[in-house]
């Protein structure tokens, strides 16, 4: 019997490009997008204040800082796709854990989840390494986005709603169902490490401590590690406090999931974000995005008192992050050397643990004097500080038909070769 596969299918059994990997971050965001709010919902309940729940997102995200650094190790023990199926099923063991609706529930789920989004999250990064070619990063990147919109649209609402409405296990096991979905189709891809693709050498193989060092001593990684750092610490905000804010105004916790999920839904504009970086450069619109980000987070700070201007502004926020999520990633995979991948996507993939926790437990403390207005405008301000940081960013980065050389580096880094970009040549 003739069995014909699906066409996206049949391309990545000959050579992954965008749509593969961005259908596989699709079907993981779904897994996890499903149980976004519900998880603050459930902490707040259990911990019944809005600093306790900070407190706990710094402790789950310091653990899994220190335990990130693991994932090199296991990836050179047991491969690339084990470690990606092991991130599958911990993000599945970490919706069961969250079930049980208690507090070592609440905590041992969290750390699971936040470890198996490592695994997945530097596995991901690795194969996009090794098969999209750096001309078409801005391409591949908004397409990623665009893949994960639909998840980030639907499930913070929806896991909140199904947890409020109809059973505290239904968006539980609504995400388990997914994370078998997304076991089902990796295995399928039967994707591997390339005979091509360059080893790790002695040198590269450095302990915990010297891969931070060595991360940090290049000022493109640095420079990078910041940009998404700054983006995903205004994603925490969101995510945690717009939830808070809509129960202490007596909204409910529908309300600021559907709000969280309509923020998502401007994921859709990430093509067009990648678009404008191809033709004007990467920092061009990063700087669009932190100035609308930093400026309506700002202003919802001011307009506090009232729901309708704070959620309109913080939505009117959203698009600037978007606009940052859909280059954000561009610097790095860009500057990062081929032989340095394994160690260095790790320490890049640390702005996430980074954000969990330096946010919250920041906020924790501004929550301990002041109200939950202070923390609004605290945000606004982060995103124009880190404006400044543009400036040190190869100004034609990611640009097409254009060369990049020596002139668009970064101050103290050491000159690069020019490197041709060919103009994009697949469909949106």
């Amino acid at each position: 019997m003739n069995v014909r596969y699906p066409m996206w299918l049949q391309t990545a059994q000959q050579q992954p490009g965008a749509s593969v990997f961005a259908t596989l971050y699709a079907v993981e965001s779904h897994a996890r997008a499903l149980l976004a709010t519900v998880i603050t919902v459930q902490a707040l309940h259990l911990l019944g204040n809005a600093r306790d729940v900070s407190l706990l997102f710094s402790a789950v995200g310091l653990t899994g800082l220190v335990a990130s650094f693991s994932i090199p190790v296991l990836i050179r023990r047991l491969s690339r796709r084990r470690v990606y199926t092991l991130g599958i099923l911990l993000v599945l063991c970490a919706s069961l854990a969250l079930a049980t609706v208690s507090i070592p529930g609440q905590v041992i789920g969290m750390l699971f989840r936040v470890y198996g989004t490592a695994c997945l999250n530097i596995a991901l990064s690795l194969y996009i390494l090794q098969y999209i070619r750096r001309s078409e990063l801005t391409l591949s990147e908004p397409r990623r986005m665009q893949y994960g919109a639909i998840a980030w649209v639907i499930g913070p609402a929806l896991g909140v709603y199904l947890y409020q409405h109809f059973s505290t296990l239904a968006p539980f096991a609504l995400s388990v169902c997914m994370s078998l979905i997304l076991m089902a189709i990796f295995w399928t891809l039967r994707l591997g490490d390339r005979p091509g693709i360059v080893a790790p050498t002695e040198r590269s193989r450095r302990g915990t401590a010297r891969s931070i060092g060595r991360f940090f001593s290049q000022p493109r990684l640095r420079l990078a590690w910041s940009i998404v750092f700054a983006r995903s610490w205004w994603w925490v905000f969101f995510f945690i406090y717009m939830p808070v804010y809509a129960v202490q105004q007596g909204l409910g916790e529908v309300v600021g999931a559907m709000v969280v999920s309509a923020g998502n839904g401007l994921l859709f504009l990430a093509p067009i974000a990648g678009g404008y970086a191809r033709r004007y450069g990467v920092r061009r619109v990063l700087r669009v995005g932190f100035f609308l980000c930093g400026l309506f987070t700002f202003a919802a700070g001011v307009f506090f008192e009232s729901p309708v201007a704070v959620i309109t502004l913080l939505l009117l926020a959203t698009i600037g992050t978007v606009t940052m999520d859909a280059v954000g990633n561009v610097p790095f995979l860009a500057a990062v050397k081929a032989r340095e991948r394994e160690e260095m996507t790790t320490v890049f993939r640390t702005y996430l643990d980074a954000s969990e926790l330096i946010p919250p437990a920041l906020f924790a403390l501004v929550l301990s004097f002041f109200d939950l207005r202070t923390v609004f405008l605290i945000q606004g301000c982060v995103m124009f500080a880190f404006i400044m940081l543009l400036a040190f960013l190869p100004g034609r980065l990611g640009m097409t038909k254009i060369r990049i050389g020596p002139e668009g580096s970064i101050p103290g880094a050491a000159p690069r070769p020019a490197i041709a970009v060919e103009p994009d040549v697949e469909s949106l």
